[in-house]
């Protein structure tokens, strides 16, 4: 069986955790991925599952830059024991930057897979598995790029957004069959008319049945988190559509 979690990132970096958590659980969901927030926005371990209020802390994400320097490591370090503390299974991390003029060069991926690597030394023994987000206007966006950073890493894993996926034309189900032994966990959202928006809502083509069958086939035992990023409506609704269109092909939350 899937588990489905879904992120806070509609809410905002700053927003009132309890409330947005408040909302995430009444929507349906029963387990959160906690996007961006600095430590001292979660608060205490014991702060942050009382404001959980029963919800699962599934995963943690923040974002990264190169090159890299002591200050960056060190903060995505006490991050990633923070996860391991309130039981999170996962850290995800995007970023790196890109030149849109270029493709990332050798050095760029080298330095990439040298800051996330380490991360993912240090979070193995903690049991927090370290994944990287390809994500469009970052350092890897293409399966090539993708195929780069893997190659310069081992234990480093992969978060893949099916949505990010498919905006640089490649297949969301064949990544997750030629990535599956290191595959961390899982983004899903769709796009429309130049925008993220609801699963099920979207124009380019992402058959989130599809994606789903194969995890399920995998027997997938990571998470897989609803991220949508923005929306035209309320986070509260849209976290009420995307969990409604989950059900209606047949997956329960």
């Amino acid at each position: 069986m899937l588990r489905f979690a879904y992120d806070t990132i509609n809410w905002g970096e700053t927003c009132d955790l309890a409330a947005a958590f408040a909302e995430i659980r009444r929507a349906g969901w029963k387990a959160a991925e906690l996007f961006g927030h600095s430590l001292d926005w979660l608060g205490t371990p014991a702060h942050l599952k009382g404001a959980l209020n029963g919800l699962i802390p599934a995963t943690l994400f923040g974002s990264i830059a190169i090159p890299s320097n002591d200050q960056q490591r060190t903060i995505h370090m006490r991050r990633i024991e923070y996860a391991a503390e309130i039981g999170a299974e996962a850290y995800g991390l995007v970023g790196g930057g890109r030149l849109r003029t270029r493709p990332p060069g050798a050095d760029e991926i080298k330095q990439l897979a040298a800051l996330c690597e380490e991360l993912a030394v240090h979070g193995a023994p903690l049991g927090v598995t370290v994944a990287y987000h390809p994500h469009t206007g970052c350092t890897v966006e293409t399966e090539a790029e993708i195929d780069a950073l893997m190659n310069e890493t081992e234990k480093l894993t992969l978060c893949l957004d099916a949505s990010h996926i498919a905006l640089v034309g490649e297949d969301p189900v064949s990544h997750l069959r030629k990535y599956r032994a290191r595959t961390g966990y899982i983004h899903l959202k769709d796009w429309a008319d130049g925008s993220f928006t609801e699963m099920g809502r979207g124009k380019i083509g992402i058959d989130f049945p599809a994606i789903l069958r194969e995890l399920e086939q995998q027997q997938f035992k990571h998470w897989v988190v609803v991220e949508q990023s923005r929306s035209e409506v309320s986070p509260f609704r849209s976290a009420q559509i995307n969990a409604d269109y989950l059900r209606s092909i047949g997956y329960q939350l």
